[in-house]
């Protein structure tokens, strides 16, 4: 199951130029690779939007190195947030800040700052769980009345918790919807990250891909998705379509005759 981007499809996602990608990687990795998670573009994400401010590539490669020491092993780098605030740049997680250039807690509402590996460990996760569930939540009452705003809170969620996949899945139906194709596809990509064995996110992973027009990866997902779930009759109807538009007229009959069984 395909659970990566290559450098052609950060920087796609991204809205840069494949050298510009190239040079990104280098600044958060350290050196060149051909494959990116969806976390790994979560950390690009962010260098870019600090390189966009004008921070410099050393700041930034520095910061971004304290960080991977000041995590916990079970602690996702992307799981924190990067940004410039005047001359510091600040990492946030759940409701802890401070300086990731020199560790240093920042105060907040007059409190005594935490160090960063402490707050971490006993209130970042949990406080995030509990921030995204509430903001998940709100996105799925905006559906009925307001779907902008609920794409919206669905993006606060995931800001929250990168990894709920829930929220990916929602806002690609909404994006994809919308016919934001690259963005809907990145979101079902990211939810199959975070729970590889998601039948929907997988069916609408090859809808999307087909709308794309990559068939033959569509066509891959319908069949991921049926092995997910055999009673995925969707998925046995637009196999033998496609099937049947390829002129494979015995793999579309009996994806047909599935289909027809299931939906008496």
């Amino acid at each position: 199951m395909k659970q990566s981007y290559t450098v052609g499809e950060v920087a796609g996602l991204l809205n840069v130029t494949p050298e510009a990608a190239a040079m990104l990687v280098r600044l958060v990795f350290g050196g060149e690779r051909d494959v990116f998670t969806f976390q790994d573009l979560v950390l690009l994400r962010t260098a870019k939007g600090l390189a966009d401010r004008r921070v410099s590539k050393r700041r930034i490669a520095e910061a971004l190195a304290r960080l991977r020491g000041e995590l916990p092993k079970d602690q996702p780098l992307s799981a924190v947030t990067l940004t410039a605030s005047g001359k510091e740049l600040v990492v946030g997680v759940g409701r802890g800040r401070w300086n990731a250039e020199s560790g240093q807690g920042l105060l907040d509402l007059g409190g005594q700052a935490p160090r960063p590996a402490v707050w971490l460990r006993e209130v970042g996760a949990a406080a995030q769980r509990r921030d995204a569930e509430a903001l998940f939540a709100r996105a799925v009452q905006l559906e009925e009345t307001d779907r902008a705003a609920a794409v919206d809170a669905y993006r606060e969620a995931l800001a929250a918790n990168p990894h709920h996949a829930d929220a990916h899945v929602n806002v690609g139906r909404l994006l994809h919807q919308r016919g934001k194709l690259k963005e809907a596809e990145a979101h079902y990509v990211a939810a199959l990250v975070s729970r590889p064995t998601d039948a929907t996110a997988t069916f609408n992973l090859a809808v999307v891909l087909e709308d794309l027009g990559r068939v033959d990866d569509a066509m891959s997902r319908y069949a991921e998705a049926i092995e997910l779930d055999p009673q995925c009759v969707d998925a046995y109807f637009n196999l033998a379509r496609l099937y049947e538009k390829k002129g494979e007229k015995v793999a579309a009959i009996r994806h047909l005759k599935d289909y027809r069984r299931l939906t008496r």
